[in-house]
């Protein structure tokens, strides 16, 4: 492996491994847009109509219907957000190898499907470890409205 990150005649192929157990450590598609602070590491946000991250939420379909990532610092345009790729999370979300899903509870993710009338399910990803709170982010574009 070079220090860019291929493999000799791989070129073009991007090499991911399991993050550290450190809140917010990354490795993917990061973005520095916006000028939320006050973010909390390691928590999955939702990029709203008003151009600001708020924390994702699967009870508010407003809250989880488009762009989501992952904080990785108090300031969206300084220290970025995950869109896709391994980080580790502030909470342990479940098994290695379980699907994962937009949580009713704020910045979190689960391996338990909201089933609430009017909730949202979203996968957002695949559990990496179970204890440390890494995950392969890469949220699926679409998404399930409970109706009970």
């Amino acid at each position: 492996i070079s220090s860019s990150g291929t493999i000799s005649g791989l070129a073009g192929y991007r090499i991911f491994s399991k993050t550290s157990t450190t809140h917010g450590e990354a490795q993917g598609d990061i973005c520095y847009f916006g000028t939320t602070t006050g973010m909390t590491v390691g928590t999955i946000y939702h990029w709203n109509s008003s151009g600001v991250w708020e924390p994702a939420d699967a009870d508010d379909n407003t809250k989880c219907d488009g762009l989501l990532g992952v904080a990785l610092g108090a300031a969206s345009a300084v220290n970025g957000v995950l869109l896709k790729g391994t980080v580790t999370l502030d909470h342990d979300p479940g098994a290695v190898g379980d699907v994962l899903f937009l949580s009713t509870t704020a910045g979190d993710c689960s391996a338990t499907a909201p089933s609430g009338d009017e909730e949202i399910i979203r996968v957002v990803g695949y559990c990496l470890d179970a204890s440390n709170g890494q995950i392969w982010f890469d949220p699926d574009k679409t998404y399930v409205e409970v109706s009970a």
